[in-house]
């Protein structure tokens, strides 16, 4: 099976936050709620990560790389009604959220 030809169609979620320092409560509630929905996506997580220096840019207080079967699959996931609950939360708990989908060079 030619391995390039499986792979093709996958995704990766990259997503970086800074937190909103007076509301970590919301933030632990959205990040509560929002892993499972990103597992039954059918997401796999690469990484979670508390970054420590900003080299060069502006600096994010956390970053997720999940891999999924497509970014259909991702796009899904944020239209759906499930995520839509958490949106209030994550405006609230998050002074700056940036949501990427990638996929292999």
């Amino acid at each position: 099976m030619d391995n390039k030809a499986t792979t093709d169609n996958n995704a990766t979620l990259v997503v970086t936050a800074i937190p909103n320092p007076s509301e970590m409560a919301s933030v632990q509630e959205y990040l509560h709620g929002v892993l499972p929905l990103f597992l039954s996506a059918g997401g796999k997580l690469v990484k979670r990560l508390k970054v420590d220096q900003a080299l060069l840019g502006d600096p994010t207080g956390m970053t997720l790389v999940m891999d999924f079967e497509s970014a259909d699959k991702i796009s899904a996931l944020f239209d759906s009604d499930a995520y839509q609950a958490l949106v209030p939360l994550r405006d609230k708990g998050f002074a700056e959220m940036n949501i990427w989908t990638a996929h292999s060079m």
